[in-house]
């Protein structure tokens, strides 16, 4: 959209048009943003100096950051003003890797290996995942950053009797910084995740998480579950990945559909 919104000799000029005003100002924000090259932590002009470069009510300018801010292109910090947000790695409803996720949007993935052992599967997850109480699996917590920063925390169980002999190579891999989806589909491509569940829960960070992600100890993250199956319908995986909201969001693009017969509601 080009920007209406202009600042004449001796104050601002709205030129008429059907473009609400905060629209204007909203534009007008970004392009500042894109021009003076401001990157993440930089903060914007204060509601005075809003007011008075631009002449319009503090109505309009908190509608207009408003709007930047549901947009996460900048994030209002109480008492201190509004700065430039940064960029939240999007969560998309596609059966991908962290890896693969963070690539398609332009982040540099890496992952630091916490744990690794040869657990007997939880009561729950065993249901969750559909297999026999008693059955081993390959653990994995891992610490996954995005551009060298914290952003999350993976915990996976993978069915040993599913791994059959390639269980030493996806660890060691893992150990490696390797992705474990990349890994298995090496391995086997029997072993390629190709169908999943999500849930979506909330949950507060423990002292663990809290001392890994530099968040304090309560803070609400974002919890995901997902188990994971073969091709074949095996159960392959299920893991527990716990983020950051202000470097991690879940989004879902939605569509209407029509209702029977052509009736609107």
């Amino acid at each position: 959209m080009t920007n209406l919104l202009t600042r004449a000799h001796g104050g601002v000029r709205h030129p008429q048009t059907a473009v609400p005003l905060y629209v204007q100002l909203r534009e007008a924000l970004r392009a500042e943003i894109e021009e003076h090259g401001l990157g993440p932590g930089d903060r914007l002009p204060t509601e005075a100096e809003l007011e008075e470069r631009y002449a319009v009510s503090r109505t309009t300018i908190r509608q207009a950051v408003g709007d930047l801010q549901a947009e996460g292109l900048v994030e209002r910090v109480q008492g201190k003003g509004t700065f430039v947000a940064t960029a939240k790695i999007q969560h998309v409803p596609v059966l991908t890797s962290f890896t693969e996720l963070l690539r398609s949007q332009g982040h540099q993935p890496t992952h630091r290996a916490l744990d690794t052992a040869v657990v007997v599967a939880p009561t729950g997850l065993c249901q969750e995942l559909g297999v026999d109480e008693g059955t081993r699996c390959r653990y994995l917590e891992r610490l996954l950053l995005a551009d060298g920063q914290p952003v999350g925390v993976s915990k996976t169980w993978l069915p040993l009797p599913v791994l059959g002999g390639h269980d030493h190579a996806i660890t060691q891999g893992v150990l490696a910084g390797r992705s474990l989806y990349e890994l298995l589909a090496e391995c086997s491509q029997e072993l390629s995740p190709r169908q999943g569940v999500e849930t979506i829960l909330p949950m507060l960070a423990g002292e663990p998480e809290a001392r890994l992600l530099g968040c304090e100890v309560g803070t609400a993250l974002l919890q995901i579950r997902r188990r994971t199956r073969t091709l074949a319908d095996l159960p392959l995986e299920w893991t527990q990945l716990a983020f950051v909201p202000g470097r991690y969001e879940y989004r879902v693009e939605l569509h209407r559909v029509a209702a029977p017969g052509g009736a609107h509601g």
